[in-house]
């Protein structure tokens, strides 16, 4: 009878050693769920916040992309207005009675844009 309760004296404490070693492993896995999920939270955040970021730098992309369109409209049209502007300008001095060679001094027209001008708009 002492085998036996030698016996089951070992296992018993075997047992135990084996529920010691189990909390352990249990202890330093639940560590590591923790440090996992605060990661993931840390994650989570960096990422909401890029997000949040990347849809603020594509509102200004877009407002700069439409600042641009306007500038090039608003070039365009100065530049059309600057090229018609000595034609209108050759067209009153003619109706005012100018020449063609003055036109061709004031405003730097060409010698046959001059004429042109002179012949459409003269009232001669």
């Amino acid at each position: 009878m002492d085998i036996l309760l030698l016996v089951s004296l070992v296992l018993a404490i075997m047992a135990i050693f084996g529920l010691l070693v189990t909390a352990l492993r249990l202890r330093n896995v639940s560590q590591r769920l923790s440090s996992a999920e605060l990661q993931i939270h840390s994650l989570n955040e960096n990422l909401n916040a890029l997000c949040t970021g990347a849809v603020g730098v594509d509102q200004r992309v877009n407002n700069l992309e439409r600042t641009g369109r306007d500038l090039a409209h608003r070039q365009e049209s100065i530049e059309s207005q600057q090229q018609d502007r000595p034609y209108g300008e050759a067209i009153q001095l003619v109706q005012q009675g100018a020449n063609a060679s003055r036109l061709v001094e004031e405003l730097g027209l060409s010698r046959s844009e001059a004429d042109l001008v002179v012949m459409l708009h003269s009232s001669k």
